[in-house]
């Protein structure tokens, strides 16, 4: 049995500007880090960021936990996935503390043996990975304005945040950064306030734009098949999407086309690789999306995307909004790409 001592050090993260979408502003983001440590000093870390208003716990819900936890944990050095599975599958309910947990421990198998965390996890992953940049509630002109910086930064994807009460306003952003450059990719974030009419109505006066893809039109899940009849927007899943049962249900029954992957939130890479695998057997495009968390979070996130084989971009350009950090990142962004070391 390895004895290992467990330590968390809550964080708050302050954005450098409200970030507005339709589910309301957020101005920080709060969390822990979790660290492992055993008696020959191998660590591990890992960090747990709730994000209640998009599926997971709340943090004090995540806080009170980690607080009581024993730390007995099953640890086979050689095996990552038996460890996290026989470890971690009381945490289900809780996604961010099991992704913290997650990453806590894999990080101590790497300490341990010595190895990355491709050996650990027994995959090869990508060098670079295509990021997209994202815009919320803004003016059309700023808007316009801040689409046209990260186009020069080398941003080929953008991804806007609409929803707003009057779609006039959501229109006009759209148009004018399509207006900026044909060949853009635009995705844009409705994180499900339409309802079904409305998202009919809109993605059929949006459908001018050639937007790659329209993220959560509507809440339920039950009414994207509905919206693939008249829609030739691709759909995409994301806070339909929190579960290993949830993605089966929209395989089978091909409510969308492409599925939003977010480590955070789903409990960490292994259950995310678990919906990956099965999603690459129906021909669905998966893209992994960071919950703005720390620099810790988000690094394991970028590992995570890059272990998608397709080239798409993946949502992960986000440290500009951040006024602090717990460090500086290590995996900037250049020319609309992440470079792994």
């Amino acid at each position: 049995m390895i004895n290992i001592t467990l330590k968390y050090k809550p964080y708050v993260l302050q954005l450098k500007k409200p970030f507005k979408t339709s589910k309301g502003e957020i101005k920080e983001r709060k969390g822990f880090l979790i660290y492992l440590q055993d008696d020959e000093g191998c660590k591990g870390t890992g960090d747990c960021s709730p994000f209640p208003e998009f599926g997971s716990e709340t943090y004090e819900a995540a806080f009170e936990v980690v607080n009581n936890l024993n730390t007995k944990f099953y640890i086979d050095v050689n095996d990552a996935y038996k460890t996290v599975e026989l470890s971690l599958s009381q945490f289900n309910n809780l996604p961010a503390l099991k992704h913290g947990l997650e990453q806590a421990l894999i990080n101590y198998i790497c300490s341990k043996k010595n190895i990355s965390l491709n050996e650990a996890f027994k995959l090869s992953s990508k060098r670079f990975v295509n990021v997209n940049a994202v815009i919320g509630f803004l003016t059309t002109k700023q808007t316009k304005e801040k689409a046209a910086r990260f186009i020069l930064e080398g941003f080929r994807t953008i991804k806007l945040k609409v929803g707003r009460e009057d779609f006039e306003k959501d229109f006009k952003c759209v148009k004018a950064v399509r207006n900026l450059n044909d060949n853009l990719n635009i995705r844009i974030d409705v994180n499900g306030v339409w309802s079904l009419d409305e998202a009919e109505q809109h993605l059929i006066e949006l459908k001018q734009f050639s937007i790659e893809y329209v993220e959560q039109p509507v809440s339920n899940i039950k009414y994207f098949g509905l919206l693939k009849k008249t829609c030739s927007i691709p759909l995409a899943a994301d806070e339909s999407l929190r579960t290993i049962k949830d993605a089966a249900g929209i395989i089978k029954n091909k409510s969308a086309d492409v599925l939003i992957l977010k480590p955070m939130l789903l409990g960490g890479i292994i259950p995310m690789l678990s919906i990956y695998n099965e999603a690459i057997k129906h021909n669905l495009k998966c893209v992994v999306s960071s919950s703005l968390e720390s620099v810790v979070g988000r690094s394991y996130a970028l590992f995570a995307a890059s272990l998608i084989n397709e080239n798409t971009a993946h949502g992960l350009g986000v440290d500009d909004y951040f006024k602090n950090d717990l460090f500086p990142n290590p995996y900037p962004v250049v020319n609309g790409k992440i470079k792994l070391g």
